[in-house]
């Protein structure tokens, strides 16, 4: 089951793969490796609806993630997917469903049912050198389109996990515009040596954030660079 969030109780991947090749993504590695000869990865992460997934029942008072193996509103996702997913959902009005995606733009194709938190991504404000971590809408785009989400009448979510170095008070802005309910934060955990903010950085972003909404940390740490000066070693 996936650790990513601690109000989640399990995990479910109607769908699964993803084409945004993020430098950082732990589930990428594990369809490429450890879960390589599980029928649905066998050809890596290419992205594919799990018909049999459907046939899962989910009790009432849980929050469920859906596809933490993918990202289900991704540009190659089929359209009929994404409904299949939604129809599915709606079966279980009692249980909370979180979708995840660093695509909201396909957030506004489609209807949902009360029960469905929308979540989005957002490793920072910063949009210049992006590229060179993701292929998925830099975070400049998807602020834009992730604005108003909460129109839709349903609780909206944001992670920051794995954070990257920020502007805060731009950052901290472009989220209070975003009205989420909640937000994660949480650095790598993965050794990947990413641009992060020094430690004292994210502790005053979360302070910030706490002012109007509900935060929770995950992996709070120093940067791996400060470590590696505190530490003597190169950098």
């Amino acid at each position: 089951m996936s650790r990513m969030f601690s109000l989640v109780a399990e995990t479910w991947n109607p769908v699964t793969g993803c084409l945004h090749n993020c430098v950082y993504c732990w589930a990428r590695r594990l369809a490429e490796t450890k879960l390589r000869q599980i029928p649905r990865y066998r050809e890596g992460f290419k992205p594919r609806l799990n018909e049999h997934e459907f046939k899962r029942r989910f009790r009432p008072n849980r929050l469920v993630f859906v596809s933490d193996m993918g990202d289900l509103f991704g540009e190659w996702v089929p359209e009929e997917w994404i409904w299949k997913v939604i129809e599915h959902v709606e079966r279980f009005p009692k249980t909370k469903f979180l979708f995840l995606t660093k695509n909201p733009r396909r957030y506004w194709d489609f209807g949902y049912p009360d029960n469905v938190i929308l979540g989005v991504t957002f490793e920072t404000n910063r949009c210049d050198g992006y590229d060179k971590i993701s292929k998925a809408p830099e975070p400049c785009i998807r602020y834009h389109d992730a604005r108003l989400l909460g129109v839709k009448g349903n609780p909206v979510m944001i992670s920051v996990e794995p954070i990257l170095d920020f502007d805060l008070d731009d950052f901290t802005h472009l989220i209070k515009m975003l009205e989420p309910d909640m937000v994660y934060i949480g650095y790598d955990n993965y050794s990947h040596r990413l641009p992060e903010p020094p430690l004292e950085k994210t502790l005053r972003l979360i302070q910030d954030l706490e002012k109007f909404t509900t935060v929770y940390r995950k992996t709070i740490r120093k940067a791996w660079h400060e470590e590696a000066s505190e530490d003597g070693l190169p950098i």
